[in-house]
């Protein structure tokens, strides 16, 4: 199989990272030490073209999938990370195929949620990362998106004027639906 790298503006950086090595196994030397969520799937943060971006493993058309809604949602104007590319057709070095990967720009001066509870916390702080969360939601339903998996983990934060804004990072189970202006059922946009 060959590698496909499939991106709106592929990096050429992209091509130096080592995609023949399950992610887990990944080099120190390409790695960002960033703090972490928990994940279902394994997720690292890359060091690329002097950026940091966040990379995970994941089957192939869940990764497309996730790529083309957090796309859409970009387009909406909507608190998501940036999507940059979906790398798939991988193997490792002896042929066996390896899952895909979702390439997104890391979110800078963001935490998850553990990074914030794990500081020294002012007493109010819970209150206001969940309003931040709250926000997200509404914005998410006002533009007709179902988050089929909303929780604190798929999730970032970002301190904004005292408060937190929050960021949509796990789109694996949103769905964007579009309110026809007949009246008529709203229908799904994503490509099933």
């Amino acid at each position: 199989m060959a590698l496909d790298i499939s991106a709106a503006r592929p990096d050429p950086a992209l091509l130096d990272l080592p995609w023949d090595v399950p992610l887990e196994e990944w080099p120190q030397s390409h790695l960002a030490a960033l703090p972490r969520g928990i994940s279902r799937h394994v997720v690292r943060f890359v060091k690329m073209s002097g950026r940091v971006v966040a990379v995970k493993e994941i089957k192939a058309d869940l990764a497309r999938r996730e790529y083309d809604t957090l796309r859409l949602l970009r387009r909406l104007d909507q608190p998501a990370v940036k999507p940059l590319a979906v790398i798939s057709g991988r193997t490792d070095t002896n042929g066996e195929p390896l899952d895909a990967c979702l390439v997104t720009r890391h979110l800078r001066f963001s935490l998850p949620y553990r990074a914030i509870f794990s500081q020294r916390l002012q007493p109010d702080t819970a209150r206001r990362v969940l309003d931040a969360l709250a926000v997200l939601l509404v914005r998410l339903h006002v533009n007709g998106v179902f988050w089929g998996d909303v929780s604190l983990s798929n999730t970032l934060f970002r301190r904004d004027a005292g408060d937190f804004a929050a960021y949509l990072v796990d789109a694996e189970t949103a769905s964007i639906y579009q309110q026809l202006s007949d009246g008529q059922r709203a229908h799904d946009l994503q490509i099933a």
